[in-house]
This record gives structure tokens, C-alpha cells and sequence, in this order.
């Protein structure tokens, strides 16, 4: 499963290239990113996905809003995204089932996981490359 993480993110690495590519793009190519992930990770059939993704973007949408416009508790925070969740629970349900609803649960945390070790192993190889003779 790691591997195929691994190959997937470097298979895809020119398109995050964040010194490359203007601010907008790089959240385009994280997003097609994310879609691939998500779809592998889901198994999902044209049909489950042609239902399952606008509901997706939709909850999405409202999730990023909250995000944006919250000024508080982090613990309110947190608490407001699983209530969002569950009232996109039903929906989601409709489109791929339970089984696949939970999986896509754990999918979401995964590829924050995958995204932020890909931070960390970009990090660490631009200090390495500082540190060495000439910047090399």
C-alpha cells in the first residue's frame, strides 16, 4: 500500500512542484491528486462515482467555508466538520454504500498522511541540498 502511495506521489511530482507553478495550480494539481487517491482507495465504479463526487465537492465546499469563516475554538471547529460529516453521512450512503463511506473516513486521514510526509520528505531534501558544498 506504501508503495503504491510512493509511486503515486512520485509519479505525479512535476505537478507539485510548488517553486514551479503559479498558487492556484498547485491547488488544481493536489486536488487531481487527491481525486486519484481517493477513487484507488475506493474502488469506485462509474456509476458510485458519478453519484459519489458531487456529493463530495459539495461537502467539501461547506467543509472548506467553515474553515475559512472560523474564528474560534479549535475544539468547535472540529466538532462543527464531524457534525457537517454526519449530515452528509446519508448522502454519502446513497452514493457508495457504508462500507465504502467508512473507507472513504479513513482514505481522508491517509491522504493527509501522504501529504504531509511528502512536506516532510521535501523539507528534508532542500536542507540536505542547503548543507552540501555549493548547494548541490
Amino acid at each position: 500500500m506504501k508503495k503504491l502511495l510512493v509511486a503515486l506521489l512520485i509519479g505525479f511530482a512535476p505537478l507539485l512542484s510548488i517553486h514551479a507553478q503559479p498558487e492556484g495550480n498547485n491547488e488544481n494539481a493536489l486536488e487531481s491528486l487527491k481525486i486519484a487517491f481517493l477513487t484507488k482507495q475506493l474502488n469506485l465504479t462509474p456509476e458510485e462515482a458519478q453519484k459519489f463526487w458531487p456529493v463530495y465537492n459539495q461537502y467539501t465546499q461547506e467543509l472548506r467555508k467553515m474553515r475559512r469563516e472560523h474564528t474560534g475554538d479549535e475544539l468547535d471547529l472540529r466538532e462543527k466538520a464531524l457534525n457537517l460529516t454526519k449530515r452528509y453521512r446519508p448522502d454519502f450512503i446513497k452514493s457508495v454504500g457504508p462500507n465504502k463511506f467508512n473507507r472513504l473516513l479513513k482514505s481522508e486521514g491517509d491522504w493527509r498522511q501522504v501529504v504531509r510526509d511528502e512536506i516532510i520528505r521535501r523539507q528534508r531534501h532542500k536542507q540536505i541540498k542547503k548543507n552540501r558544498p555549493g548547494g548541490i
